[in-house]
């Protein structure tokens, strides 16, 4: 498998846990492709996540129109004033979390143009330094030469 198909622990690109991102970094396994790979994976997967809180959102909001809906149902019914209440309280409840949820999307799209943001500028400063390592006519020397830590 190739760096990009398997990761240092598991068989993700992306470490999900602290553990993972010490192997990775210990094992000298950060590499320019390792670093693009993951920060755009990580921009995808808040997208993703951005999109999936919109979905969540929208269904959360027609419930709230729904139980809304039954309690004037119910109140035209003449059902008792507590049970109204009741769902007139969980209606409320379900919009009061929206803004929350709006805002928790905005801030996973705004993540995600920020990993993009940094994988190009990785590119940037890296890319020319990785294409002349590709295309030298000798082999490279030691890993630990090029380090810069």
């Amino acid at each position: 498998m190739s760096e990009l198909e398997q990761g240092p622990v598991g068989g993700d690109i992306v470490p999900r846990t602290a553990t993972e991102v010490r192997v990775l970094t210990e094992s000298g396994r950060v590499r320019y492709v390792s670093v693009i790979a993951q920060l755009v994976a990580a921009g995808w997967a808040l997208r993703g996540l951005s999109q999936r809180v919109r979905g969540t959102y929208d269904y959360i909001q027609e419930c709230s129109e729904s139980v809304d809906r039954l309690a004037d149902q119910a109140a035209a019914l003449g059902v008792d004033t507590d049970t109204v209440s009741e769902h007139r309280e969980a209606a409320a409840v379900m919009r009061g979390v929206l803004d929350d949820a709006e805002a928790m999307a905005a801030a996973a799209e705004d993540l995600a143009t920020l990993f993009a943001e940094a994988s190009a500028a990785h590119e940037a400063d890296y890319g020319s330094v990785q294409e002349a390592a590709n295309t030298m006519d000798v082999d490279m020397a030691n890993r630990a030469f090029y380090g810069n830590r």
